[in-house]
């Protein structure tokens, strides 16, 4: 068998992403690294390989590691788990997702078996921040589901190989983290816009390249607020604004929608390294520090309707705040929406107040004391 010292002295190269396929039988202590039935190990369950884009001499040593990893942790189905690799065994700072998929036998062909366990390990080679990803995993691995179904449950492994499990767990890296490289891409210039856009209610994406319009939903869902705001998409929207996204063959058209010198000074963030091979990891990273400063402005911008409730004083200071934050609309857009949600009558009056002077006045820092 090949030993750690061996793979290490070894110059193979590696990819930049690689995945791998699990049976998961539980109440078994085994994993099995050679091929051969699987023998005790005091896991608790054992792994057989279903297949993997890793080479034969290095995937034992990635399914012991993962074991070991479960082992010590909670291990919940449908919801993966992201975990630092061994650098002895891999490149630094490489990770590894990995996720319990449960999958129920076909009802037309069950004979009454059992529902059946899958672990799929995904791993990004060479890159930290995949847990950034979770959410897009997350989702991806119930997607696959049906193509899990498909396999024959008493031996998985012969009918891997040209299905569609693998055709689709080869493009992991692509469909899930690499969508964000191609939207910065192809919409370079439309990118003050679309980050306005993760507050509107309403957003339609068109055109023809399906996989353009699949990418650019993706990355509103990244850079969406609707997890961090007490905000209702069942409420109607607050202007009744709506914003259509026209994808075009090299790029992308915004149709009403909004920008402001914050989203502007945020997209050129998302530029920052250049259009020829962005890394989606910074991408990422950049959106979620985004997110935060809107939060964060937010959060102080409720602190000051709450006193401006009672203050005419508190009043005059949310305009100061408004207009000299740079990012007064979109912080006027979220505060509204979340006070319509949450039926708060006193702040929707103080914020009507707002809206009215900044729809005659504008965002403008021409407020004098």
């Amino acid at each position: 068998m090949t030993s750690i010292g061996d793979l290490l002295e070894e110059k193979k190269e590696w990819k930049v992403s690689e995945y791998s396929v699990y049976k998961y039988i539980p109440n078994q202590e085994t994993i099995n690294r050679d091929g051969a039935e699987p023998r005790a190990a005091g896991q608790g369950f054992s792994l057989i390989l279903v297949g993997t884009s890793i080479s034969t001499d290095r995937e034992p040593f990635l399914r012991e590691h993962v074991g070991t990893k479960i082992t010590h942790s909670s291990l919940y189905r449908s919801n993966g788990q992201v975990t630092t690799l061994d650098p002895e065994l891999f490149p630094p700072s490489s990770q590894s997702y990995h996720c319990l998929v449960e999958v129920s036998p076909d009802e037309n062909n069950s004979k009454n078996e059992e529902e059946i366990l899958y672990l799929l390990s995904f791993m990004s080679i060479g890159k930290q921040g995949l847990d950034l990803f979770r959410t897009e995993l997350d989702k991806y691995c119930k997607s696959l589901h049906p193509l899990l179904r498909e396999l024959p449950p008493s031996n998985p492994s012969e009918s891997f190989p040209g299905s569609n499990l693998e055709i689709r767990v080869k493009n992991w890296f692509s469909e899930n983290v690499e969508y964000l490289s191609r939207v910065v891409q192809r919409c370079q210039k439309e990118l003050p816009l679309l980050l306005h856009t993760a507050v509107e209610p309403y957003v339609e994406v068109a055109g023809d390249d399906l996989g353009a319009i699949k990418d650019i939903n993706e990355f509103l869902e990244a850079c969406s607020l609707a997890n961090l705001m007490q905000f209702s998409s069942e409420s109607s929207p607050v202007d009744q604004s709506f914003v259509k996204i026209t994808v075009t063959k090299d790029d992308c058209q915004v149709t009403g929608g909004e920008s402001s010198k914050f989203t502007d000074n945020w997209a050129q963030v998302l530029l920052a390294q250049g259009t020829a091979s962005p890394d989606p990891f910074f991408i990422r990273q950049a959106i979620e520090n985004y997110k935060l400063k809107i939060i964060q402005d937010l959060n102080a911008l409720k602190r000051l309707l709450r006193q401006a409730e009672t203050d005419y004083h508190s009043l005059f200071r949310c305009f100061v705040f408004m207009v000299s934050c740079s990012n007064g609309p979109l912080l006027l857009r979220c505060a509204l929406q979340e006070a319509q949600t949450l039926s708060s009558p006193d702040t929707m009056a103080v914020l009507e107040a707002i809206k009215l002077y900044t729809d005659k006045h504008g965002f403008q820092n021409n407020l004098t004391t």
